[in-house]
């Protein structure tokens, strides 16, 4: 009786659990159902859900608009007349349910978006198909399967954010990079900033505007440099009439410009809810009297130009203004703006409803969470602006990751998490494409970072779910057998990246990142040795070689990334090719590098030391000498190069931040320092007839070292310059030694005393 029982109950959960077969030995036996009048992107859903079947078992399902012959469905609808119960918590979101009837599979949302992103959740969860980076070649992973059934067909999955996405960096609008986004479930893009039609079948939300635009879009040079240079920000009593400005705020006259050149943006672009206003990249406001006077606001404060707050105040006053203008003749449309730079701090002013605020941490320290003490300012200024406004947007920077795999996923997801706690349910952050690009090498970025992307990518549709999790569905649909082996080489670094110490930012480099992990090269190159062992797929096996490259492409850089100190016994001369005296016995180094990528004009750096001091010799190559750009000569005053110059940072090993001293020269000698006790020190420089030359001396006693206590000591070192294009327009460009940042001590690079 009892196994009777037993029996029954089996039975009844398979009923229960009821599948739905697609393709039978490569067969079809279903068709998908959409409506004659399908919006582009449920029709985009349709032939994406056919190709993706047919991919996986063979079978080419018909898309059809009446049910045709086949015996099993799979409906596509939006707001369809039942459902009203489902349909109810899909408002205000894109997100999807999917429901069986009989031999019915009714997959429905309410906007054609929500469809779409049902679509691939079906796929996933009824298959071990994975998204797992963009490459065309190897990226997505599935296995074949001639009878495929369908077993998942009764859920409802509803996001936490409701705007989720990606700013691409890299080729414009790079379509694989943008497909993998989609498909992964978001719905914004760097592509929903600039219209393009190629991506109006993707659903995702449109803005207007572009990224910072004042005066890159509306109160453009070209139109009013000539006859309202008083529009643009004053700096020393000259007005800044170049892209490194912002506008003069208080400006009424450029105010009504700004207006009229929205209202025709506007009228040309009437169908985007969201437009966006934001402030250029730079904290360059205007100094002009207007400009720093006192701001009186209507409660009666007073609010003086040492507030923290002024300069946020005084935009959103500005923008407030342009706000209510939209409110009378735009009702229902919304400006987007930066909380950024100045803007970040909240404003003394409350902002207009209609106002948007994409908040932006750039200061923030990513090896922590927002809630870590160590992040009490951005803490601060997230929640300040939360009493302010909830509509705001937490735009991050977590994808702008170089070849080094920076496990900043569980940070992610923990913010996301907290700041939703707090009403926050928008997000996006920047990312490299994967592909080449300007900045960087996104490929490289992508062969080590895919699981990352991918886990934050599916996180932002739930912060609530478990990262572990992420991970491990991710690792065992990429790597199958392998995937405890490449489990570990991550864990490993992981574990070593945030014991390392120090801070992580959007200009992490890869170099100081590896250089931190190389006492553990031999550890992790077993472990990915053992994974190729065991990985079966033919896809999974090229995802694995790819992360194998870039390791020991770095473990290469790594190890060729010496630099050293010489001694000498004899007092260096100077001389600008430093091939004479003492400086015979140098190693010439030459590794600068913009972006990862060896800028055009070559850089030579040779040291030398004794008991009093450190000798720097610098050779900077310039192919048109005569428009080499630099400041006019300014003897004895503390000066900072504008065009050409060289910049070096130094500090003992293991100091924390900000603990080093600075020290600037440019072509005709003019100096700058900065940083503990960086006033001892002497320059000569020089122009040549193939760029210029300096030899700095820095005195121990200056650095509050002792050669003879030390074998190492840390430093960057960088070229500044200037492309050869039109004055004003081009910006200045750093070049460093093997990707040292200005500044930032945790990427200064060791320096070996030779004794």
């Amino acid at each position: 009786m009892k196994k009777l029982i037993w029996v029954f109950l089996v039975s009844f959960s398979l009923l229960l659990q009821a599948e739905i077969p697609l393709a039978r030995d490569g067969e079809a036996v279903a068709e998908i159902v959409i409506d004659t009048k399908a919006d582009k992107v449920v029709k985009y859903a349709a032939s994406e859900l056919q190709y993706w079947i047919k991919e996986i078992s063979g079978a080419k399902l018909k898309i059809v608009n009446k049910s045709g012959k086949m015996k099993y469905k799979i409906i596509l609808q939006v707001n369809p007349a039942s459902f009203r119960a489902d349909l109810k918590k899909m408002q205000g979101n894109d997100g999807y349910a999917v429901r069986e009837k009989g031999k019915n599979i009714y997959l429905f949302a309410s906007t054609p978006k929500g469809v779409l992103n049902g679509v691939f959740k079906l796929l996933f969860k009824n298959t071990d198909i994975i998204w797992a980076r963009p490459n065309v070649e190897f990226g997505t992973i599935f296995s074949k399967k001639t009878n495929l059934v369908l077993t998942k067909t009764d859920y409802i999955d509803i996001p936490v954010y409701v705007l989720r996405g990606w700013q691409m960096i890299g080729p414009r609008h790079h379509l694989p990079s943008e497909v993998w986004q989609v498909r992964n479930g978001n719905n914004w893009s760097a592509a929903t900033i600039s219209y393009n039609s190629k991506f109006v079948k993707f659903g995702n939300i449109l803005e207007y505007g572009g990224g910072h635009n004042l005066v890159g879009r509306y109160i453009t040079l070209k139109k009013y440099v000539t006859k309202h240079p008083e529009f643009f920000s004053m700096k020393k009593g000259k007005r800044l009439l170049s892209r490194k400005t912002q506008l003069c705020f208080t400006n009424p006259e450029m105010t009504r410009a700004f207006i009229a050149e929205l209202d025709t943006k506007i009228n040309k672009s009437p169908n985007y809810d969201t437009y966006r206003i934001m402030i250029e990249d730079n904290h360059n406001v205007c100094d002009c009297p207007n400009c720093l006077k006192e701001i009186k606001l209507k409660d009666g404060r007073i609010i003086n130009k040492k507030d923290k707050a002024f300069r946020s105040t005084q935009f959103f006053l500005w923008l407030n203004q342009i706000a209510k203008h939209m409110q009378k003749n735009y009702p229902g449309k919304q400006i987007l703006t930066f909380g950024y730079f100045f803007t970040e701090i909240p404003p003394h002013c409350k902002v207009e409803p209609n106002i948007s605020i994409s908040f932006c941490p750039i200061f923030k320290n990513s090896k922590a969470t927002m809630q870590s003490p160590v992040n009490i300012k951005t803490r601060n200024k997230l929640t300040g602006w939360l009493k302010n406004t909830k509509n705001l947007t937490l735009r991050e920077y977590f994808g702008l990751t170089g070849a080094y795999p920076r496990p900043i996923d569980a940070i992610a997801i923990a913010d996301w998490k907290y700041a939703n706690k707090l009403g926050v349910n928008k997000t996006y952050s920047e990312m490299y494409s994967d592909a080449p690009g300007r900045r960087m090498n996104g490929i490289e970025s992508w062969n080590v970072n895919s699981l990352y992307f991918w886990t934050m990518t599916n996180g932002a549709w739930n912060p609530y779910k478990d990262v572990k999790k992420l991970r491990l569905e991710f690792l065992e649909r990429v790597y199958g057998n392998g995937a405890q082996d490449v489990a570990k080489f991550y864990n490993i670094l992981e574990k070593n990246w945030l014991k390392a110490g120090g801070r992580s930012t959007w200009r992490d480099t890869a170099l100081h990142s590896w250089k931190k992990s190389i006492a553990l090269e031999k550890q992790c190159r077993n472990l990915l040795i053992q994974a190729a062992k065991k990985v079966s797929s033919a896809k999974g096996k090229k995802m694995l070689a790819a992360l194998r490259k870039t390791f020991e492409t770095q473990m290469k850089v790594i190890n060729d990334s010496k630099i050293y100190a010489v001694k000498v016994s004899q007092l260096p001369v100077f001389d600008p090719d430093f091939k004479s005296g003492e400086w015979k016995k140098a190693m010439a180094m030459d590794k600068f590098c913009v972006r990862g990528k060896a800028h055009k004009d070559k850089t030579v750096l040779r040291i030398l030391y004794d008991n009093k001091n450190l000798y720097f010799g610098i050779k900077c190559y310039y192919k048109d000498v005569k428009n080499m750009r630099h400041r006019a000569s300014n003897p004895g005053k503390k000066t900072f190069p504008d065009g050409e110059g060289f910049e070096i940072f130094l500090s003992e090993v293991g100091a924390i931040r900000r603990a080093y001293t600075q020290v600037v020269v440019d072509p005709v000698n003019n100096r700058f320092w900065g940083g503990r006790g960086a006033g001892a020190w002497k320059s000569q420089a020089q122009k040549t007839t193939d760029g210029w030359s300096a030899m700095i001396t820095i005195s121990w006693k200056t650095l509050k070292l002792d050669p003879n206590k030390i074998n190492k000591l840390c430093g960057a070192f960088i070229r500044q310059y200037l492309p050869q294009r039109s004055p004003g327009c081009a910006p200045i460009i750093y070049a460093s030694l093997f990707g040292g940042a200005r500044h930032n001590i945790d990427t200064f690079i060791e320096i070996t005393l030779k004794k």
